[in-house]
């Protein structure tokens, strides 16, 4: 077997990467997750199903020779993985933000993100006071299958579980290959494909509001034929750019992942904000939630300061959006609740305290279920996941469609 443990402190790095690759992609701007949940941005599910899909195969491929990986799939104790993902699918159509995009936002100096901050390590502390009842301990006991994937149980079933890898990465590259990003336009991996592929006059216009929004409140000049005016217009062109472009994001974030499961864990950005609260609020030693998280955090800590760091050096080097805390409401929010600072904050702040509150009780977030999760094919992560999309649609349509 080949494996190694790197120190805790390469996560740093690692989370530089992602960070910086992620506020490129633009998922720091809460607007672009309401989007999602509106059902008419869905670049997140395409660079998602690319990561998962490519991040599958190398890991079940080389596991399957003999490489040996720190796993991370999570315990699928079904009825409280599913009430997670009905609380976090809603906290994020409220606020924008998933656990690891709120670190990513305070790099780029988005002003709504300390809110969402301060919200989701309430929530933390909430499921830490849940936990320590009967009620937490039945959720997380109740209908537990323990750390099972597609193939069997964890580190398990090898040369099976790369043929599975196979066959759920042509899913991931079908779902990326033929869900547009805009209602009217092909997706990015189309594009990347198709080199003379013309955007349609709608989908230029969805385009071209995009990359507006992505600036929007920021305080650097973005300036003429330089890098990052290709970045943040680079569909102007060429249309296959873009598609290579965001097609390349995921591939490389998906194989971040896997290098980070080989140096030392999975890529997860939720549990270091239960160990805040352990640190600050609710110390481990009587708090059983805060005493299980600082014996096992691991990197977390350091990937996620690496996630704002990269973040801050994408939005100021390489994209040019960084607000530095400037008065920024995203469109949808506006549209749907006026430009009133007070209401943002509040819904900044409760958004982010359900999602954490969610992604606590299922032990997972968008990184550790939905992208690393899913990119080991465990079954609580497909579960979350489902919940998560179902009800980040429902309460978005629910929110949003009066606007």
């Amino acid at each position: 077997m080949i494996g190694v443990t790197a120190w805790e402190w390469i996560g740093l790095f690692i989370g530089m990467i992602i960070g910086g690759l992620a506020e490129a992609w633009g998922i720091s701007n809460p607007e672009v997750l309401i989007r999602l949940g509106k059902w008419e941005d869905r670049l997140f599910i395409g660079c998602i199903a690319i990561a998962i899909g490519a991040g599958a195969i190398v890991l079940y491929g080389l596991s399957a020779i003999g490489v040996s990986f720190h796993w991370g799939i999570k315990p699928d104790y079904v009825i409280g993985v599913a009430l997670g993902g009905i609380i976090f699918g809603t906290g994020i159509a409220i606020s924008g933000y998933v656990p690891g995009t709120v670190w990513m936002a305070l790099g780029e100096g988005r002003r709504d993100a300390i809110y969402a901050l301060l919200g989701g390590l309430l929530g933390a502390a909430t499921w830490t006071l849940i936990y320590q009842t009967s009620f937490g301990h039945w959720l997380t006991t109740y209908l537990n299958f323990g750390q099972i994937y597609f193939a069997g149980k964890v580190d398990t079933n090898l040369t099976i579980g790369f043929i599975v890898a196979i066959i759920w990465a042509a899913i991931m590259f079908t779902i990326a290959y033929t869900l547009p990003r805009y209602k009217k336009g092909k997706s990015c991996a189309y594009l990347s494909t198709h080199k003379g592929y013309k955007l349609d006059p709608e989908e230029e216009k969805m385009y071209l509001e995009t990359a507006n929004f992505l600036m929007e409140g920021s305080s650097m000049p973005l300036g003429k034929d330089n890098l990052p005016e290709k970045v943040n217009y680079h569909w102007t062109v060429s249309s296959k750019l873009f598609g290579v472009t965001m097609l390349s994001v995921g591939i490389i974030i998906g194989l971040t992942v896997v290098l980070e499961m080989f140096l030392h864990q999975i890529f997860g950005e939720s549990t270091t904000y239960s160990w805040i609260v352990a640190q600050i609020w609710l110390p481990a030693g009587y708090w059983k939630y805060s005493t299980l998280v600082v014996h096992t955090i691991g990197w977390e800590p350091f990937s996620d300061i690496g996630t704002l760091f990269g973040a801050f050096l994408a939005s100021v080097f390489f994209t040019r959006r960084f607000q530095a805390f400037n008065n920024v409401i995203p469109p949808s929010w506006k549209a749907r609740f006026g430009n009133s600072q007070i209401k943002r904050a509040a819904g900044a702040f409760s958004g982010a305290y359900l999602m954490l509150l969610g992604a606590r009780m299922a032990d997972g977030c968008a990184s550790g279920h939905i992208l690393s999760g899913d990119l080991q094919m465990a079954v609580s992560s497909l579960e979350f996941f489902i919940f998560v999309v179902i009800f980040l649609l429902l309460v978005a349509h629910i929110i949003y469609r009066r606007q």
